[in-house]
């Protein structure tokens, strides 16, 4: 598959080697004593006194040289639609207002998405409405509970670390109702709130579970103008770092042989303060990002099919498939988040309905063409002649 690149050979060195100088030069915080001895025993420098991690830049190249490439040569482009449901508001379609969830709407909502065709799963993060009895800190327990009665895929909030053995009960039982490994059916999510820092609440969880070889995925997700330089460049030179950390992370924990570039960041308006979605920057760091992980050999991905608009207009269809049509032909994965408006904001059924025909007409674009002799139809263009 031959996909858009943006950058020439010396730009692609040059963001490599500002990743480097970024693990090499300011390392990554670790705020565990047990990580950071894993991290030391794979080939990390850990200071005397200090939770900080380095990487020599020779280290990490050796490291990116060992890991197991994936061949881009045999790549087939590949469109995932999603409906998520976050801590977020429902757009009523019967009053057109801006609604708080209840578990009715909650319910129908995930139902609607589950029957149409083209989205592909529906998932849940946290939990939009208030549950009787339950404390707001406990959402991540809900977001299970819930997200299982409902039939939504729940995202793998933790919160805090004290939830760890319910979350750890809980999982257990659903391995036991549906009849498979309690590490297969696991599923945990942290992230790097701050750039380069692996939070003490985020180890505690990981190393908690990792003594239960249960697996713990760990996240990133900057903001261009807030939590990563207001350059593009700047920007995908930080992601490029904590995605190798991350990489090497997982290899100090679990021992994977491979490692992705992970999503592109998306951009804070200057002037409001609000992080965006929509905004052509990230349509061009994501393509720059997914430039440098077929440089590395190895697996890309894109955040695509997002708007900032707060209502089903042709600000949200024309950002949705801007980024989502942009993101194939860059990285040749991308995906949308089917009904979500406003970034994160909130959940419409309307847009969800829109979104279903949009992702339909997006994977067919990317659907083999036939060239066979029936299709080509040259007996039939001459039966008919000019």
């Amino acid at each position: 598959m031959n996909l858009y690149g943006l950058l020439s050979d010396p730009e692609i060195e040059s963001l490599h080697t500002g990743a480097l100088r970024v693990l090499e030069e300011t390392g990554v915080q670790i705020e565990s004593e047990r990580l950071r001895g894993l991290l030391a025993e794979l080939g990390g420098v850990v200071e005397r006194d200090s939770p900080r991690v380095r990487f020599t830049s020779s280290w990490v190249e050796q490291f990116i040289e060992e890991s197991d490439k994936y061949d881009w040569s045999q790549h087939t482009p590949q469109f995932h639609a999603g409906a998520g449901v976050y801590g977020c508001l429902y757009l009523n379609p019967d009053t057109d207002r801006m609604e708080p969830f209840t578990e009715t709407t909650y319910r129908d909502y995930i139902r609607l998405a589950n029957s149409l065709g083209e989205i592909g799963s529906a998932s849940t993060l946290g939990i939009p409405f208030a549950v009787e009895g339950l404390p707001p800190a406990y959402g991540a327990l809900a977001e299970k509970l819930y997200g299982w009665k409902h039939g939504a895929f729940p995202s793998g909030t933790v919160q805090f670390t004290g939830l760890c053995p319910y979350l750890e009960e809980m999982y257990a039982r659903r391995a036991e109702e549906t009849g498979r490994p309690l590490a297969e059916v696991f599923h945990a999510v942290g992230y790097l709130i701050s750039p380069l820092r692996l939070a003490r609440a985020e180890c505690e969880q990981v190393v908690y579970f990792h003594s239960r070889n249960l697996r713990m995925s760990v996240g990133h997700l900057l903001s261009l103008g807030a939590s990563a330089p207001v350059t593009m460049a700047g920007a995908v030179v930080l992601t490029l770092a904590e995605s190798l950390f991350l990489g090497i992370l997982q290899r100090a924990l679990w021992g994977d042989r491979s490692f992705g570039v992970g999503t592109g960041p998306m951009v804070m308006d200057m002037r409001t303060t609000t992080s965006m979605y929509g905004r052509p920057e990230q349509v061009v760091m994501n393509a720059m990002l997914g430039q440098m992980a077929r440089w590395y050999g190895i697996r890309g991905g894109s955040q695509t099919g997002l708007t900032d608009a707060k209502e089903p207009s042709f600000q949200a269809g024309a950002q949705k498939a801007l980024s989502a049509i942009a993101g194939l032909q860059s990285c040749g994965t991308s995906g949308m988040d089917a009904g979500m408006l406003s970034v994160d904001e909130v959940c419409s059924p309307e847009q969800l309905v829109y979104d279903n025909e949009l992702a339909g007409a997006i994977r067919r674009t990317i659907q083999p063409i036939d060239l066979s002799e029936e299709a080509l139809a040259v007996a039939e263009i001459a039966e008919v002649g000019p």
